[in-house]
């Protein structure tokens, strides 16, 4: 039971029994059971050749024993009559398969057998539907790629490269088997891939090309099994960078991805097809762990179609990915146990296969009137297990036996090239996001899921410094190293498969310190790069340069680091203006920096003497203002009561709440049990002019203590929240919520989520989670008339309307708390940490972590674009570095155009150019200027992933609503 359990998130164990108790296979070596005393019919959807004719076959089971001694089968069916011998057996018939006799039905028709056996005589009817008697099955042989979880990384590693040897020789023994049966290998991320390379001799990089160019090996263009609502849009393009490379250098294409366990997937992905030339997405999900109600996707291919419609993946979500192991997992070792397991032999290819799961499977699609006649099934025998030998000769067997349905050893490539074929003008069109379910997970390590956001954002940024500065000699390597890192922390495996039951393992704690090396190991990398992109090419004393990264001017707070701005309190801009500063009580000197370029930077000097002082922001007692916001907090819980910005008397709190911001712990997964903070002190930590703040301190259950500062900037609209958790490690189910109940009657939900962003309900997917949401920057409630702007940088999870997180606990197969329907409503709950999961996440969490909060209240309706704005600001705050000294003449180009905005900006690879991702976040098509700035010409290209020169295009160009646009520039 201990090694059933161990296996629960990948395979449901109620689906295994299930599966393995109509299996109708004799146990090995099973000693003689007394004979049946009864037998019944079971209808099937195949076709086999009886004595040269295609016939339907039902089966004929005995109960209670088995047969032995040889009978006479009467069958009446469809007004035809026939008899059958069945044969003497000295280890017992638990089934015999009957050709029914007659033409095929088109009406449903009852089967009659009377069977002689013995001197008795037994009798038995069933019903028989109409069944098509061409079903093609296509197979897709795979280990699922778990990094962790079943083993450390690295034995999981080897595991799968020695995989990729294994199927090269089982490919080369198969290649006089018919065509179906021939083995092919799809190696599933291409993590393996390159790993596999790397260490591979020059005859194995050889054998293995050789290999994918005969079709022997099937590559798809993911790197791993990414949870895709977690990425930013540049780490999902990225996504795809290594296998396209690959492809590249090999002359091959790869327009797949084949993605297993994950259960969803961002609308993203749709968005950036053209770019990343990934046109097929096989999903091959969890069978029932924490999947709501997403089964229902199964076997129902269609386009999906982008925000902007103009882009489209062909989307198939397959039956579980565990299917192999739950019909053959009893008879092959637990891999789980294995530190170094092999392909396994039982002897019996042909048993413990796809008879007759596959006959109930494809039943069930003739009755809910499926309308095509392939399918496909992947085939793994378990998390990182090895590959089934017996495959090949299993299907070649049941091709042998079986007219219908035939059986195809396939890869994604050509599963989907033979359905679009064949079906292209009968698939259809579908727009939403596929909202994913396991963003939950990632929470259960809450500081380093906040710190790998933060770097994601500061990779960005420090790529956009390298092309504002012209800087030469771009480390490609590094940088794609880095982004590696950070998509290696987003890919679904948070550690072991007893993490949570046994978490004080070696085992257990060895894969979570891999884990976590990945977002430290991408912020040290990220930390190096940005110091060589801001180095200045020579020393200027006490000045300090100002970069932006977004494409718009930027008015913005800037926090000078102790160390750099020893010199002084006195700020002045380059024409030698003073400009309001004030030194904080963390050492750190603010500014506002004033009208900074877009895309450029501004010079600022520091002097010596005393701050400038002419803010207009105040604080007294248990409020703050700074003549745009008046922000009120709650003597005894520290909650935000009075939010009111401008002249208006409208309160953003909603009156019949606890306030904003207000600590929820929940014990267990009950909402009764919901608790919150004690013993509030507040007191003033930042007294202006520039910038003003309440710390407000509690006792907080499930902590050693809860900060929050609350933070005003003289001129700038925008309230700051800054909390930090103390806290302590425990191990039963808990979960921490923050409440932002807004006052905005009648408000419509909107979140950025990649690429674009989506209306809670209206832009997501059916059977989609509408239990939680991730935003990518910003969560937006607004009416008609006004609305709030809320946004995270560090806390991307979220739930609208109340905490439907209650009750969540465990595996939750099929459970009714998963909802449906999520209704709107501008009360929101910022989930910030859990550990509800029974495997693979971690048990606890301890320490300090730190979630930042923005909220930008506008009075008139929902703006994208300025929503957009509001939160790529925050997530690229203004850049502070010591000035460069030398003259620099900044970025040689300008991007101009209503409603767009530049989601990254870097140099090319080749040195060539810049390339810039752009996105048109407004619901008309808008036309794009990039124009030269420091040089006299230019010449723009189309681009995609690859930074190819797709298609010349003018200096002003259309980029369609809600698309998204890659563009090459240079000289």
């Amino acid at each position: 039971m201990k090694i059933r359990q161990s296996r629960i998130k990948s395979f449901c164990l109620i689906t295994i029994l299930f599966l393995l108790s109509t299996v109708a296979t004799g146990v090995y070596g099973q000693k003689a059971q007394p004979a049946f005393t009864s037998i019944t019919l079971q209808p099937t959807v195949a076709y086999v050749n009886y004595h040269g004719e295609n016939r339907r076959v039902a089966r004929l089971l005995f109960k209670s024993g088995k047969s032995y001694n040889a009978g006479t089968l009467s069958v009446s069916f469809n007004n035809h009559t026939d008899n059958i011998a069945i044969p003497t057996s000295a280890t017992g018939l638990d089934v015999f398969e009957v050709p029914l006799p007659g033409p095929a039905i088109k009406i449903a028709t009852q089967l009659t057998v009377t069977l002689t056996y013995n001197g008795q005589t037994y009798w038995a009817r069933c019903i028989v539907e109409p069944a098509r008697d061409n079903w093609t099955v296509y197979v897709l042989p795979h280990s699922h790629v778990d990094i962790g979880y079943t083993n450390t990384q690295a034995k999981v590693l080897k595991l799968h490269m020695d995989n990729i040897d294994e199927s090269i020789d089982l490919a080369e023994k198969t290649q006089n088997y018919p065509a179906e049966a021939r083995f092919k290998w799809t190696t599933e991320a291409i993590w393996v891939v390159d790993n596999y390379l790397k260490q591979a001799s020059a005859e194995k990089k050889a054998r293995f090309w050789s290999a994918v160019k005969k079709g022997w090996i099937s590559l798809d263009g993911a790197y791993g099994n990414i949870n895709t609502s977690m990425t930013d849009s540049r780490q999902l393009m990225q996504m795809f960078a290594k296998s396209q490379k690959l492809a590249r250098e090999q002359g091959i294409e790869i327009h797949t991805m084949f993605q297993g366990d994950v259960p969803g997937a961002s609308w993203g992905l749709a968005a950036q097809a053209e770019q990343t030339g990934i046109h097929y997405f096989l999903s091959g999900p969890n069978a029932s762990d924490r999947i709501g109600n997403l089964a229902k996707w199964q076997d129902k291919p269609f386009y999906w179609l982008s925000p902007s419609g103009k882009q489209k993946l062909l989307f198939w979500q397959c039956q579980p990915y565990s299917i192999g192991y739950q019909l053959k997992g009893a008879k092959i070792p637990n891999f789980f146990t294995i530190d170094d397991p092999k392909p396994y032999y039982t002897g019996h290819p042909e048993e413990n296969f796809l008879n007759p799961y596959l006959f109930q499977y494809l039943g069930n699609l003739e009755q809910n009137n499926f309308p095509y006649n392939m399918t496909i099934l992947t085939w793994a025998m378990s998390d990182n297990a090895p590959i089934d030998p017996e495959l090949p000769d299993a299907v070649k067997a049941w091709n042998e036996h079986y007219t219908s349905p035939k059986l195809i050893i396939t890869s994604v490539k050509q599963f989907f090239n033979d359905l679009e074929k064949q079906y292209k003008n009968e698939i259809p069109s579908f727009s939403g996001d596929y909202t994913e379910y396991w963003t939950d997970g990632v929470s259960s390590a809450a500081r380093e899921t906040a710190l790998s956001r933060i770097t994601s954002d500061r990779l960005k940024q420090t790529g956009a410094i390298w092309a504002i500065r012209n800087k030469p000699a771009y480390p490609v390597v590094a940088f794609d190293d880095t982004w590696k890192n950070l998509l290696l922390y987003h890919e679904h495996t948070w550690g072991a498969y007893n993490s949570v039951g046994e978490p004080d393992n070696e085992k257990v704690k060895s894969e979570w310190n891999v884990k976590q090396g990945y977002v430290l190991r991408a912020e040290k990398q990220v930390d190096s790069l940005m110091t060589e992109a801001l180095k200045p090419s020579a020393t200027q004393t006490h000045a300090i340069d100002v970069y932006n990264t977004t494409n718009w001017l930027r008015t913005d707070v800037v926090y000078i680091p102790a160390s750099l701005s020893k010199t002084g309190d006195l700020v002045k801009d380059a024409t030698g203006k003073k400009i309001t500063s004030q030194r904080l009580s963390s050492g750190e000197l603010a500014f506002v920096a004033n009208a900074v370029p877009a895309l450029g930077k501004s010079t600022y000097t520091i002097y010596t003497g005393k701050a400038f002082s002419n803010g207009q922001a105040r604080v007294s007692g248990n409020s703050l203002s700074n003549d745009i916001y008046t922000v009120a907090v709650d003597a005894k819980s520290g909650n935000i009561v009075k939010l009111i910005k401008g002249a208006t008397s409208r309160n953003y709190v909603a009156a019949d709440s606890a306030g904003l911001n207000q600590y929820m712990y929940m014990p267990g997964d009950s909402l009764k049990k919901l608790v919150s903070t004690t013993n509030t002190q507040i007191n003033i930590k930042e007294k202006g002019p520039l910038v003003v703040s309440l710390l407000i301190t509690s006792d907080a259950p499930g902590t050693q203590g809860l900060t929050r500062e609350v933070r005003l900037v003289s001129g700038l609209d925008q309230v700051e929240i800054i909390n930090t958790i103390d806290k302590t490690a425990i191990r039963n189910k808990e979960s921490v919520h923050f409440a932002f109940p807004f006052n905005v009657p009648g408000a419509q939900v909107r979140y950025s989520i990649p690429w674009g962003s989506a209306l809670a309900e209206a832009d997501q997917l059916p059977y989609a989670n509408h239990n939680w949401f991730t935003m990518q920057r910003w969560v937006d409630v607004s009416n008609s008339a006004y609305g709030i702007t809320w946004s995270s940088p560090d806390a991307p999870l979220f739930e609208i309307g109340s905490i439907t997180t209650g009750n969540l606990l465990g595996g939750l197969h099929h459970a009714p708390q998963w909802l449906s329907f999520t209704p709107q409503s501008p009360v929101l709950y910022s989930w910030v940490m859990n550990n509800l999961w029974h495997t693979n996440f971690r048990a606890d969490q301890e320490g300090k972590a730190t979630f930042h909060y923005f909220i930008q209240a506008h009075e008139i309706g929902f703006n994208n674009f300025k929503a957009n704005q509001k939160g790529l600001n925050n997530h690229q705050p203004l850049v502070v570095s010591a000035a460069t000294g030398a003259p620099e003449k900044g970025l040689f180009l300008k991007i101009n155009g209503d409603n767009i905005y530049v989601e990254a900006l870097k140099p090319t690879d080749d040195g060539q150019g810049v390339i810039a991702q752009l996105v048109n976040s407004g619901d008309t098509d808008s036309e794009v200027d990039i124009t030269p700035n420091t040089v006299s010409t230019i010449k723009v290209w189309e681009s995609n992933l690859m930074e190819d020169k797709l298609k010349p295009l003018n200096d002003r160009f259309t980029i369609p609503a809600k698309g998204v646009l890659s563009v090459r520039i240079e000289r």
